[in-house]
């Protein structure tokens, strides 16, 4: 994955910040945010979270997307 993917997705840019030797840039949609982290040129990670979400209407068919897609995190 690339920030040029998500870009095209329609996640923003929201956060930029140096931590000793990384670099950092933060992208948000909706409740998600992905930081993708580097070492100079080198991406060495990209990361999701997913914020907490109060009384929120689902559907069985939401339902079943999450579990397929989040199942095997909450292991």
């Amino acid at each position: 994955m690339t920030e040029e993917q998500i870009k095209e997705l329609g996640w923003k840019l929201v956060k930029q910040y140096n931590h000793n030797q990384y670099h950092t840039n933060r992208y948000k949609l909706g409740c998600m945010e992905i930081e993708f982290t580097y070492e100079g040129k080198e991406l060495l990670t990209h990361d999701v979270t997913i914020s907490e979400l109060n009384c929120m209407p689902i559907s069985f068919n939401q339902a079943k997307m999450l579990t397929e897609l989040l199942g095997h995190w909450s292991e």
